[in-house]
């Protein structure tokens, strides 16, 4: 390497190096860093709940992912502003329109304006094609059951077992799952927890999804759902599902308007002695962080509403009160009482059927499984 500036030793010699310097794990976080004195130095002004958004005079939002930048305003000359202003500090390389990026495509039909992952997904299905995955109509059947039970067990087993790349299918379905396709969220979690230790029926649960996925590969979100500012969010737990350690399982999904932007299912942190307990416990963060992003955005939002289908949790959620069948929940998951005191969002009963979060706590059946596909996707 050349001598840097300032630190010139004879000319014509170089600096040998004792190990790269490029890809360090500190490398991101320094330019992310420099980014951020630069932009605060345009008198760009980060958002307080997001570290990687940043507002220019209310007119210009700008995305920063390492040395990617995506740019928003309603009209071109705020944008043609926020380049010039970046070529001041940067080499920029301007692409146009945003139609690929981190593996999600984003396409435009009739003034709509969709996002979906084909091509990710077609690279993952040729990449695993020498394991003949079957095609499914199913994430993952209704009442199948898998546990830790179907876990191997012996030496043989297990050298068999390591040769096939389970944790990396499931890191590829699970980076699908997590950014347009909820419809398989609840399988990808389900099959990560046998991660550690797999079987072959885990194995094979794996090969079906995926089969299903590639039966499914042209489903789309339309973002263009927007008429009304309002967030909703629909809630949703399983009672004791874990066969293996009785933990309920929950998840949620939350839209804006008419266009999901956020879903989710986990185990929960606690064991719950109800369904009450376990619906009560899903309720309220994500929809809090959301809402505070959006705020930060300077978007009024008008309602912001959560649904829910168990009474009981409805009830002591908006009761100040306690007896002695809730005293025992931790005091952490009682702050759900004061968002709904403080009017930050309003809690509303809905019926099992409708609620769309139930596909996240459980597997459907063809029929219910279509019926939610049909609400959240273009298809």
């Amino acid at each position: 390497m050349s001598q840097p500036e300032g630190f010139v030793v004879e000319a014509d010699k170089v600096c040998r190096l004792k190990r790269a310097i490029y890809g360090l794990h500190q490398s991101g976080r320094q330019r992310f860093l420099e980014m951020d004195n630069v932009l605060k130095d345009l008198n760009f002004l980060k958002l307080e709940w997001c570290d990687c958004v940043y507002m220019y005079k209310n007119k210009l939002i700008l995305l920063l992912y390492v040395d990617d930048i995506i740019l928003f305003a309603k009209n071109r000359k705020d944008l043609e502003l926020g380049i010039d202003l970046l070529k001041r500090h940067f080499e920029l390389k301007v692409l146009g329109k945003t139609k690929k990026l981190l593996g999600i495509e984003f396409m435009e039909v009739d003034g709509k304006l969709f996002i979906h992952q084909n091509s990710y997904i077609d690279k993952v299905c040729n990449l695993y094609s020498k394991f003949k995955f079957p095609i499914s109509s199913l994430p993952i059947p209704k009442g199948q059951v898998l546990s830790k039970l179907d876990s191997l067990c012996t030496k043989p087993e297990v050298e068999e077992m390591s040769n096939l790349p389970y944790r990396n299918l499931l890191g590829s379905l699970a980076f699908i799952a997590g950014r347009t396709r909820s419809d398989v969220m609840y399988a990808v979690n389900l099959l990560s927890q046998f991660q550690s230790n797999p079987g072959i029926k885990h194995w094979q649960s794996l090969l079906k999804l995926l089969g299903y996925l590639q039966s499914t590969r042209n489903y789309r979100l339309d973002l263009s759902k927007l008429t009304n500012l309002n967030l909703k969010c629909y809630s949703d737990s399983d009672f004791a599902a874990n066969r293996d350690d009785r933990v309920s399982i929950g998840g949620y999904i939350l839209f804006l308007d008419e266009t999901p932007i956020s879903w989710r299912t986990f185990k929960q942190r606690c064991v719950s002695l109800s369904t009450m307990e376990a619906e009560y416990v899903t309720l309220g963060k994500k929809l809090v962080w959301i809402k505070n992003v959006l705020n930060n955005e300077c978007l009024n939002l008008k309602d912001c509403l959560l649904y829910c289908d168990n009474q009981a949790a409805i009830g002591c959620s908006n009761s100040p009160f306690e007896n002695q069948r809730t005293k025992h929940i931790d005091v952490k998951y009682h702050f759900l009482r004061n968002l709904v005191y403080d009017k930050v969002f309003e809690l509303k009963y809905i019926q099992s059927k409708l609620n769309l979060a139930d596909i996240f706590t459980k597997p459907m059946v063809k029929e219910q499984l279509m019926r939610f596909c049909m609400e959240i996707f273009q298809i």
